[in-house]
């Protein structure tokens, strides 16, 4: 049975702000199971955690959200500084810019969507998108860590809007979905 934190491993696995944040491929391999796994702790309580399963039963694809007017932490702060280590600076730094670009009215956030690889493309991302955005009379923010996704959202309704470059980093592109 796959953990949420294994999907989204490896589902991150290459991304550009990941990639940023622990550039060495062994290090990030090694820090993003405990990266994530943390991240799906520190919403347990406040924010919200959905994820799909295939005919197997193993979860393959997860999606993290805040609910509007709470704002959880990057991760859990013990998990977070084993994680990053020396790359610490550079994710808050990171962390920071895109909260800065966070909407000041109360929004749904879209913190993470991540499905495994070898179950992209078959629609389990899709479906919890769909389940919690219909659910929801609020604002949608998300950040979009690669240009190619943009049309995955857009299809939702998010409308991009202006790019994020992160200091000496990639550029990311924050999205609104307005209600």
């Amino acid at each position: 049975m796959q953990t949420g934190a294994l999907v989204l491993a490896a589902a991150f696995a290459e991304d550009p702000l990941m990639t940023y944040i622990w550039p060495r491929r062994v290090a990030r391999e090694q820090a993003l199971p405990v990266f994530w796994e943390s991240r799906i702790a520190s919403r347990a309580d406040t924010g919200m955690v959905d994820s799909a399963c295939d005919a197997d039963g193993n979860v393959v694809s997860v999606v993290l959200w805040e609910p509007p007017g709470i704002v959880t932490s990057i991760a859990k702060p013990f998990d977070q500084l084993r994680a990053l280590k020396g790359s610490l600076p550079r994710a808050l730094a990171a962390a920071r810019q895109m909260e800065d670009v966070r909407p000041a009215a109360p929004h749904l956030y879209l913190a993470a969507v991540g499905t495994h690889p070898d179950s992209q493309r078959r629609g389990f991302a899709t479906s919890l998108l769909e389940q919690r955005l219909a659910d929801s009379a609020e604002p949608c923010f998300l950040i979009c860590n690669t240009r190619a996704a943009l049309p995955f959202y857009e299809r939702f309704g998010f409308i991009q809007q202006p790019e994020l470059p992160i200091d000496h980093g990639p550029v990311v592109y924050p999205m609104l979905l307005p209600r």
